[in-house]
This record gives structure tokens, sequence and C-alpha cells, in this order.
């Protein structure tokens, strides 16, 4: 081989050997490669920011040919992220399958000891997945997963490197590798930028002159001298490493992305064409110098071997990128993209199973899947439909061992700061504390909770840093976001008074305050929007405020412009389709949703819903189970709420659940009379609207009585609720109800009882796509048959054994012959 040969990119990316021979280190001075026998069972890529997207071209015109090989015989689809999409969160998530709230990483820095950190993995506060397969007897190797410093030691003898052990100057080497022994060559191998030689990177600018005065230049070496160094340590891992997993985490992609996609093809405006010219080829040559990493980790498998490759999330390119990003911390973030890569090939893989609506979540269960281990109940995804596992072992895993280090030199720390400031990544002063919290991090953590679907938790959060009118914008964004998801409305007005129509984008704010006018009874405006003039994001937002104003034919005139499909626009086609009562288009759009994102609880309960009113049974009954699956158990006490139309029996509901333990919310203004002797069971709060949901927290394990149709409009808090939905049949809650007006003589109209029949499908609807929530229904003759008669129809033994299993206490005929007084039914 050549001098001009060792210089070249391709070189170096062989691996530890390569980089040896190029430094000119003598291997026998240091430890044996050991002569292993453990089989590889499972192996882990993950690119940052890989994006299909990106890719496509370049495996269309053969730049990645080791890609290319590994796509052959193996599966393909996106995997959709999580919001935030900060990479440090992310990667957790990947490795625990559970949320930030969950895993305890909630941004790119830490406290410790009131001072400001980069984040450690030992903050993590519940297993990865490779510690669950060590416990289970599957040794692994883990290589610069973010954040993963300090490196534990493997207990079955795989090699652990640390996410901060590749930097350049080896300061972090002592606590970032195990075992220690490999210490001395991982220090021996890091290349410095400056041994880089100027032919290893003209794959980047084969069009220039490459010149170290060029400020774009020095940041690609200053990136590809990291990428070679995970690399080199990641070779290093596998070759001295008795493992049956590995996961290796590159990170050098997002910061190829981040430099050069603003001059990646096509060109964009505001880019010269000397810049283009010069950089245009950035990108491309990252994703080729990966192809050449992945070529050289697939020598460490064979045909037993299951391989993933993953990212953390996508990259946006050609016309959606940002020509100027804002100025404030995590803007780099904006340039992601929703969906990232999956791609797995292996000896038990079902290649022709649909694979779709993968998130992050999904990929812990999954990789324990390909090992045979299941997944803990903790864990929130699920087993990717490509695997089909056999029967998994029991296993609980003990709590993960925290591995302490000795405590680095702050001018280390101030370093590590130092360059996530300088990427964009934190604010100068973005290490401000308030109340011993970091600002961004409970920005961030608020973020995530919202998409965990918490919005009231992710106001707590959010709310804790004191916001006013001189907060950043996105705080108030966000926060704004957070009032109105969780209907705390009169909050929602009091942060708007901070805000301007100026600040940000002037339909969102309008959205804000139109929906404080429709709570408040107001009249609002709708923007004259057009399908030129508003944004997708935008829209979603305008038709979700639709949704909450009835104002149906007014969503569709919004919606029909926009040809995206993407979960957000089609789960408003399917509140669409539920509202004009076209199940089979709303089957259609719910089911597409849930194959670009499968974690939607709601819109699983939505296809329950759908599939019972078409008949399928079998279906139904699948869906409820999935959208169960997907959320956690809290662990509440549930909320009991009392409903129906007036005189269908709420007042008989409350005492029912008086008398079998469960207290009734009641002020009592309103007094017992003729037609309720035992009373009414309301509250002035409910009566007058001035109730939200905290109020309505505070109050579980009571009950409290929403008639119907109101209910469907309540800021119901999230979390368990029983809703006793009580019946009665047509004629005669029609006559009761005139009854009380005094209008015994008034003729009964069909339409009126359509109208009570609709509010209870609509009220039905609603708390079926609620995993927590279980309805209860109560016929009123139905209970006055079993107390006066001691008949018990099929309808109320079902009713008796959900609250059985709801109250944990026998619930059966005694306990309505105590409550009802056949005597007082007078209407």
């Amino acid at each position: 081989m050549g001098q001009k040969d060792i210089y070249t990119l391709g070189f170096l990316a062989g691996g530890y050997k390569a980089v040896a021979q190029f430094k000119g280190l003598d291997l026998s001075q240091f430890p044996a490669v050991p002569a292993s026998t453990v089989p590889l069972t499972s192996l882990l890529v993950g690119w940052d920011a890989a994006d299909w997207q990106v890719m496509s071209p370049l495996l269309t015109s053969g730049k990645m040919p080791n890609l290319t090989g590994l796509m052959d015989g193996g599966v393909q689809a996106q995997l959709a992220t999580l919001d935030p999409p900060i990479s440090p969160m992310l990667w957790s998530t990947i490795a625990t399958s559970q949320w930030p709230s969950k895993h305890g990483i909630h941004g790119f820095t830490e406290l410790e000891n009131g001072r400001v950190r980069a984040v450690r993995g030992t903050s993590l506060k519940v297993p990865t997945y490779w510690d669950i397969l060590e416990e289970n007897g599957h040794s692994c190797t883990t290589v610069g997963w973010w954040p993963s410093h300090p490196a534990p030691a493997s207990i079955g003898g795989g090699v652990r490197v640390s996410n901060l052990a590749p930097a350049e100057d080896g300061n972090w080497l002592s606590a970032g590798i195990q075992p220690s022994n490999l210490q001395p060559l991982a220090r021996a191998l890091l290349l410095q930028p400056e041994e880089i030689p100027v032919q290893a990177i003209a794959l980047f600018f084969p069009d220039l002159d490459v010149s170290s005065e060029d400020a774009v230049v020095r940041s690609v070496l200053k990136i590809t001298t990291h990428a070679i160094n995970v690399h080199t340590l990641a070779t290093m891992a596998l070759a001295y490493g008795t493992q049956n997993h590995a996961s290796i985490y590159y990170d050098a992609l997002d910061h190829y992305k981040h430099l050069g996609m603003k001059y990646h093809p096509p060109q964009l405006p505001g880019v010269s064409n000397e810049a283009y010219l010069k950089y245009k080829h950035i990108v491309t040559a990252a994703y080729r110098l990966h192809d050449l990493f992945l070529d050289a980790l697939l020598h460490y498998t064979d045909d037993t071997t299951t391989t993933f490759l993953i990212s953390d999330h996508g990259f946006k390119s050609g016309d959606e990128r940002w020509g100027q990003l804002p100025s404030h911390a995590g803007a780099p973030a904006l340039e992601h993209r929703h969906f990232g890569v999956f791609l797995a090939k292996g000896p038990s893989l079902d290649k022709d199973a649909v694979t779709s609506g993968l998130t992050l979540l999904d990929i812990a269960p999954s990789l324990l899947a390909v090992h045979n281990v299941q997944a803990t109940p903790a864990m929130r995804g699920r087993v990717a439909p490509c695997f089909t596992p056999g029967e998994h072992p029991a296993q609980v895993p003990n709590a993960v061992e925290i591995v302490t280090a000795d405590q680095e030199p702050v001018a280390l720390e101030s370093s590590m700061l130092t360059s996530l400031v300088a990427m964009g990544y934190l604010d100068a002063d973005a290490t401000e504390v308030t109340g011993q919290r970091l600002l961004e991090n409970a920005y961030y953590l608020a973020r995530s909770l919202r998409a965990e679907g918490r919005p009231e938790e992710a106001w707590r959060e959010l709310d804790a840093l004191k916001l006013n009118a001189a907060s950043p914008l996105r705080y108030l964004q966000l926060g704004a976001a957070l009032l109105a998801e969780s209907e705390q409305y009169l909050e929602l007005e009091r942060l708007l008074a901070w805000t301007t129509h100026e600040q940000g984008q002037p339909a969102i704010w309008a959205y804000y305050r139109a929906l404080v006018a429709l709570s408040k009874k107001e009249d609002w405006v709708l923007p004259n929007f057009t399908s030129h003039s508003i944004q997708v994001s935008t829209a979603i937002l305008w038709g979700r405020f639709l949704v909450k104003a009835d104002q149906f034919e007014a969503l569709h005139r919004l919606l029909e412009p926009i040809a995206i499909d993407r979960p957000d626009v089609l789960n408003l086609w399917l509140r669409y389709y539920l509202h004009v009562e076209n199940w089979e288009a709303a089957i259609e759009v719910g089911l597409k949703s849930t194959t670009l994102v499968f974690h939607q609880p709601w819109v699983h309960g939505a296809l329950a819903w759908l599939f019972i009113k078409t008949g399928d049974a079998e279906a139904a009954h699948t869906a409820k189970a999935v959208q169960k699956a997907l959320l956690p158990d809290h662990h509440k006490v549930p909320l009991f709420i009392v409903t129906g139309p007036p005189r269908s029996g709420t007042s008989l509901g409350m005492q029912l659940l008086k008398s079998l333990g469960v207290l009734p919310v009641t002020d009592e203004t309103r007094k017992a009379d003729e037609f309720n002797a035992a009373g009414y069971f309301e509250h002035e709060k409910i009566k007058s609207w001035t109730f939200d949901a905290n109020w309505l927290e505070g109050l579980r394990g009571q009950s409290v009585k929403i008639v119907a149709p109101l209910l469907i409009k309540a800021p119901l808090p999230e979390g368990p609720k029983v809703i006793i939905a009580m019946r009665r049949e047509g004629n005669a809650l029609m006559q009761s109800q005139r009854h009380l007006m005094g209008a015994e003589r008034a003729p009964l109209h069909w339409k009126e009882m359509d109208r009570w029949e609709k509010a209870h499908q609509e009220m039905t609807l609603l708390f079926t796509m609620d995993a927590q929530a279980a309805v209860v229904e109560l016929w009123f003759e139905d209970i006055m048959e079993a107390a006066g008669e001691g008949k018990v129809s099929s309808r109320l033994t079902e009713a008796f054994a959900v609250l059985t299993k709801v109250l944990n206490k026998t619930v059966d005929i005694s306990s309505l012959k105590g409550v009802v007084k056949t005597q007082l039914r007078r209407f």
C-alpha cells in the first residue's frame, strides 16, 4: 500500500488497527485481543440525525454500498422522534423505552452540588436495555452513548466507552473506559485535528484547495477527527470485548448537517454561488464516511447477528431548510425532522410484516426480543411487528448500579459547556439557575411532558420558572400551548396580557385569543386564511379550535387544501368524519394516522368505537387493548362523575355511589324538593361553570355531578375516571322533564329524543378515546325493576361487575335496595 493510500479517509475509517498503523503504534505493546467465542447476537448502530430523504438519492447513485447491502433482505421504516428533539433526552429514551419524566435526563446539562456540568449517564433513574440484557446473562458493549459518562464496568465481559471518552484531549479517559487496562491503548489511538492529513478530508471538498484559514474547513476537520476517534474506539471495543450485544453511537452526522445542510443541493436562496460550490459536498461526504464506518462494524457480525441502524430524528432538507436560525438556545433543534430511520436485518425477522408507526420508545423492547428477553412493565414501547420472539423468560431487573467517579476538574466542565455553546445548543447564559433548576432543562421537560400527553404537569414545570412579560418568547409560546391544551383559560388570558400580536406568528396568538373568547362565550373571528397564506402548523391549531367551536364545515374548508399526510392533519379529518358519521372514512384516516405514529392512545380509542359502530367486535377489542397498553398506570384513585340528561336519575346515581363509600361533592345550595326528595347533589362551581381541571383533580375518590351534554365540554383532569352514565327511556325522560318545568301538556318531539341520544353518543365516544376512563351505563328502568321486583337485567349485571372491579368491593342488588325508595318515584 502506497503512502497516498494510507492518507485516505477510507483507510482511517478502517478501524483501530488502521489508525494504529497510521500513527506507527506497535499493538503488541498493549493488551492482547482475547480469543472470544461469544456470538454477537445483536448490533445496534446509532447515527444521529440520519434521514431517509437525504440518504435515498445517495443509495440510488451507489454512494453508500454498505448500507445498500444491509438493506438487502432487511426491514426499513420511518422512526418517529419525540419532542423536544434534544439528543441526550432522545437517546436515553431509546435506551430505556421511557419518557424523560421517568428516565431523568432533561437536557444537555445538569446541576451537581450547585455547579452546572455536562449531563451524566449516572443521572439515569431507570435501567437501560443493556442493563437488562446483562442481568439476564447477555454481555454488552456500549460506545459513545449520550449520556454514558462515567463508564460503568460491564458485568459480563463487555467494553464500555462513554460519550466523553473520545474527546481529543484525552482528559476524560480515566473515567470513560472500562475495563481500565484499555485506557492506555485508547489514549494512544486518539487523533488530534492537526494529525488528520489534508488528503483525508478531500472527500468533503473535491473542488477546493483545502485551507486551514477557512472556518468551514476547520469545522469539518474538527468534526471528522471526533468521528474517527469514536469509530476507532468502537472497533477497539468490539475487538477486545466479549459481547453478545453492542451499541455504537455516532453523533457526527448531526454536526455535519448543522454545518453543511444549508449548502446541500439544491442551492438555497441567500447562499452565494461561491459558498455553494465550495461546500455543497459536505453532507454527502458525511454519509459516505458513515457508510465506511458501517463496513468496518459489519466485519464483527455474521449471519446469526441481528443488526439495527437507527437515528433519533431526521433532518430537514430541500425547501424545508432554514436559511437563518433564530438566536436562542436549542435553535439547532429546529432543523430536525420528525422522522428518523429504522433498519433491521437478521435471521429471525419477519420481512413481510408491516412495520410502521414506530417510535423511539419501541427500540428497547424490540432489541430485547432479539435476545428472547422480556421488556419490563415500565417500558412504554412495543416490539416492532417484524420481530417474532419466542417464549420470554420471566425477569425483574435489579436497580441500576450508580457508578461514581472522581470529580473532573472545573476547567474540563467549562470546556465541555463552551463546546455546547459554540454548537448552538446552549445560550451563553443558559446555565442560569432559578430555585436550583436549570431554566432550559425545565423548558425541555415541559415540552416532553406535553408530548407525553400531560399538559397540566407540563404547565406546572414551566410555571415554576415564574414566567412574565420579559420571559423568552419560546417559553411564552409553550406556556400558551399548555394552558390551551389543559383548558386553563383564565391563566391563558393572564399570559396573553404579556404578549402582543407582533410577537412570533400573529395567527397563532390570534388562535389563543379566540380560545379565551370562546371559553367566555364571547365573539371570535376566524382569520381569512387561504391555502397559500397559512402554514400547516398554524392550520392544525385553528383546526383544533374549530373542533372545540363545533364549526365542522369551516374545518372542512380549512383542511381541504392541505395535501400533507401527517398525523395532526389526519386526526383533524378523523374528528370531521366522526362528526358527519362517515365511519368508513374515519377508520381510513385513523389507521393511516397510527401507521405514521403508532403511539396515539386516543386515536386507537376512536378506532375501537368506530369498529363497534361498523360491527367489527374483534377489531374493536384489539384497538382498545392497544390503547390501554400505550398508557402508563398512574396508580391514582379515580374521579367519579355522574352524568346524564336532567331527570335521568343522576341524583340517584350519586346516592348509590355514596352508599358504596364514594362521598358526593355538593354544597347543598339546591335543597331537596318534591322532585328529588333526597337532594340534588349539585355544586355551584359546576352550575356556574367556574371550575377547572385542577379543582376536579383535587376531588379524586369522590363523585361530582355534571349533567349531559355539558360533560363533553368540561375541563377534565388526566388520569383514571369512572363515568356513571344514567340512561332513561325516551318518552319517560321527556315527560319527567316537562313535569319539572310545569309543562306536562307540551307535546313530545322525536328531535328532542334524538338530541339527547346524540349527546350520549358523543359522550361515549369521548371517553372511549380515553384509555383511563371507564363508562358505566345505569338504566333508570333497570334500577327500579331490580329494587322493586328483584329482577336484574343483563345491562345491570354488567354495570355491577365494572363497579365491583373499580371499588374493590361487591356491588349487587342489595346495594340498590338500600338506596332506592320506589314509593318516591312520582315522575
